[in-house]
């Protein structure tokens, strides 16, 4: 694993596939996952994008796809939610989900029991997900950690993902690598070379996935990762997708 600042190469609209998680990406990180906004100049680019692609970009992400829905108005696009548990092929097509969210009961009583009362650490419900939030209390980190491991209890039906001043549960057999070579076996992204960004330890997957197959992996930010390449932040992912005012780096025809 890498820490070091390469830049990425541009984005080839004729050849690539794009593939970008969204919080921590596309839009800066706050204490209110439902307080994000994404510049409207930026979401203009993003549609360019997409047009110039052919129609090969998805957004995958750990939120419901409803909610990208909502934060990327009017854009429609392809998506894979709650880490590839939702999964939209195209920007028409309907919302599938691999499984019901009653399997997580359990834990969302074992949960709620645990944090009644309680206004330091706020437990999230995407249905397919549950996400314990300890951001503002980063001192909180191992004890959200133990609880949500005393809620799964060792169920191997279940997959824990630490992020960003979160930790998440939800069901196993599903990443954001396995969503990405999901899209990567049909129309308009089969036989496109895969670029993915990322921030977050669950974008892991999606680089490992992107590597594999001899596409361009991206980590926004800082810390260790598999992948190559690596942007400083969220403005600097848009300047790289060229949003208006800042140089473009696609159509240069660069891997």
């Amino acid at each position: 694993m890498s820490a070091l600042m390469t830049i990425p190469p541009a984005l080839d609209p004729a050849r690539h596939a794009l593939f970008i998680d969204f919080d921590g990406t596309l839009v800066e990180l706050v204490d209110d996952p439902q307080a994000v906004a994404i510049d409207r100049a930026a979401l203009l680019r993003l549609a360019a994008l997409q047009s110039e692609l052919s129609g090969a970009f998805a957004v995958l992400s750990g939120r419901r796809i409803a909610d990208l829905d909502r934060f990327l108005e009017p854009l429609r696009f392809a998506a894979a939610g709650v880490h590839g548990l939702e999964r939209r092929g195209g920007p028409d097509d309907p919302i599938e989900r691999l499984a019901g969210p009653e399997r997580l009961d359990p834990l969302r009583r074992d949960l709620g029991r645990q944090l009644a009362g309680r206004a330091d650490l706020r437990l999230e419900d995407k249905g397919l997900a549950l996400v314990l939030h300890y951001r503002g209390h980063p001192e909180l980190k191992a004890e959200a950690e133990r609880l949500m491991a005393e809620a799964v209890h060792g169920d191997e039906g279940f997959a824990v993902m630490n992020g960003d001043h979160i930790v998440e549960v939800h069901l196993a057999g599903m990443d954001k690598g396995r969503a990405l070579a999901a899209f990567l076996v049909a129309d308009p992204f089969r036989g496109r070379v895969p670029v993915y960004l990322g921030d977050d330890t669950t974008d892991e997957f999606g680089f490992r996935a992107v590597k594999e197959r001899g596409g361009i992996a991206i980590k926004v930010g800082t810390g260790l990762s598999e992948a190559d390449y690596r942007l400083a932040g969220v403005d600097s992912v848009h300047r790289w997708l060229g949003a208006p005012g800042e140089p473009s780096a696609a159509g240069t025809g660069s891997e």
